[in-house]
């Protein structure tokens, strides 16, 4: 079986290492130790660790269910809205609550320092925003979904819906009451 390339495992480190340590509580010794790479190594295969933030950023999102809003398997769309939530609700489950969502961290800890990573990061949001948007405009054609919303501000509001409760779970590790607020969020978000 061959082995996994170096610059996989660095990539694959720093998504843990930042996820639980955040991007500033993270040093590039900590990423290759994780990696089982010597420290010297990460150079030949990023520039710096905004780089490979940016990478790791689109590991995590690559990684996320967010293409169950757009799987045709599902016909109401509606459904696969509440299920896309509800998976993730399951991966935050999976972490117990304790580290929120990696995205939303970036953002927080590189807004000012590394606005290249925070922006990349604002434009995963973005896609995931679009994503969830034709998924609300297909509920609406099949009747699941007051018409009179706007899509793009829904799939907005859903984005920082779960942004804000994967951020409070983070801080309170409370997973019932993050359950219940994007569930009846999501709801509520939708006209249900």
């Amino acid at each position: 079986m061959p082995r996994a390339s170096l610059r996989d495992a660095i990539v694959d480190a720093a998504v843990v290492e930042f996820h639980q340590h955040g991007y500033a509580g993270t040093g590039v010794a900590a990423i290759t130790g994780a990696a089982g790479a010597p420290k010297g190594s990460f150079y030949n295969h990023f520039r710096s660790k905004a780089d490979l933030a940016i990478v790791a950023a689109d590991r995590f999102a690559a990684a996320s269910p967010i293409g169950m809003v757009v799987d045709d398997s599902v016909p109401r769309a509606l459904d696969r809205i509440t299920g896309y939530f509800d998976a993730m609700l399951e991966r935050l489950a999976g972490i117990e609550f304790r580290y929120g969502c990696l995205l939303g961290n970036l953002a927080i800890d590189t807004a000012t320092d590394e606005p290249d990573v925070a922006a990349h990061v604002d434009g995963v949001f973005d896609e995931w925003v679009a994503q969830l948007a034709t998924a609300v405009r297909l509920a609406q054609e099949q009747g699941d979904v007051p018409g009179s919303l706007d899509a793009e501000l829904v799939g907005a509001q859903l984005v920082d819906l779960w942004e804000g409760a994967a951020l409070r779970a983070k801080a309170r590790r409370d997973g019932a009451l993050t359950r219940r607020v994007v569930t009846d969020g999501v709801r509520r978000l939708l006209g249900r």
